[in-house]
């Protein structure tokens, strides 16, 4: 005969209840850095922008558009207080798995007041709001690269983020 013992099972729920403390912790470090950093400058780093030929002869219903970003933080701002993060965003048109169009801007972000949090809030900061920061001016960037080249593709769409915490 096996012996159960009841304290298996408030481990678990003991387990998940430390778990559920740690991610309002979590919440609450994320909120505040929210409302204490401050955009200071955003720099577009560089552009590139290629175009091959057959992009201007094909029917823009059988491009496929792909819109990728990716985040780096240089510095988290621990020491100083100023965060700084390289957000990549890269736009790349598609024909029959060919590359035509591929646009990629590389935009430098800092953010002041950054104090008394971790790395990890700092990096789930910068991916999130370092998108949305960075996201209008590639949007506008990306408008005007496309006018120049009389692509006459349809416009970025409007992205809303969510931030995992």
């Amino acid at each position: 005969m096996s012996d159960t013992s009841d304290s298996s099972a408030v481990v678990p729920s003991a387990a998940s209840a430390v778990e559920g403390q740690a991610v309002e912790n979590r919440r609450a470090n994320y909120n505040r850095l929210v409302r204490t950093a401050r955009l200071a400058s955003i720099i577009l780093e560089k552009v590139d922008f290629k175009i091959s030929p057959e992009a201007l002869g094909v029917n823009k219903s059988l491009l496929t558009r792909n819109l990728n970003v990716s985040t780096k933080v240089l510095s988290s701002g621990l020491q100083d207080g100023t965060c700084v993060a390289n957000i990549v965003w890269t736009i790349q048109y598609r024909f029959k798995k060919r590359s035509v169009v591929k646009c990629v801007a590389s935009y430098i972000i800092s953010y002041d007041g950054i104090a008394n949090c971790s790395e990890e809030t700092v990096s789930v900061f910068v991916d999130n709001v370092g998108k949305v920061a960075t996201y209008a001016y590639l949007r506008a960037l990306y408008a005007h690269l496309d006018w120049s080249a009389s692509l006459g593709s349809p416009p970025l769409p409007i992205v809303q983020f969510q931030p995992k915490l």
